[in-house]
């Protein structure tokens, strides 16, 4: 089993030293269901990735998972974006928009499936926006 940090990112340190090889930093977490919205799982996490001065967005969070993190972090409005995706603007596409666009330091999104293709297009907007990706998914 692999062990992530998120203190000490070698993707980006690749990328700095050699932009013309950017890895990707995506992570993929499967929950079993009902685990979704496991905030004790999820607020480690969380509180990590909420420590650089760019935005968190989350795509397609569960509502009870927003409200408990507000109240229980105290997040500033201004740092945390909450997008909902719609027919013309899937959750892979906000995602990608949102990693490549380099102005969040991370975008989570929960999602029920995602295919190899969705990941690979996720590894890409990461390394371009030197932006780190979580991907929650139910089995």
């Amino acid at each position: 089993m692999e062990q992530l940090s998120f203190n000490q990112n070698l993707a980006y340190a690749n990328a700095a030293a050699n932009p013309s090889q950017a890895i990707g930093n995506v992570t993929e977490i499967i929950l079993p269901e009902g685990q979704v919205e496991n905030f004790q799982l999820l607020l480690p996490m969380l509180t990590q990735l909420n420590q650089e001065k760019r935005w968190l967005a989350w795509i397609d969070p569960p509502q009870s998972l927003v409200s408990k993190w507000q109240k229980m972090r105290g997040i500033v409005a201004g740092e945390l974006l909450v997008l909902r995706s719609t027919p013309e603007h899937p959750a892979g596409e906000l995602a990608e928009r949102a990693l490549s666009a380099g102005t969040c330091h991370a975008v989570i999104m929960w999602t029920r499936k995602l295919g190899r293709k969705s990941l690979a297009a996720l590894e890409q907007a990461s390394a371009q926006g030197n932006s780190h990706g979580v991907v929650l998914r139910q089995r």
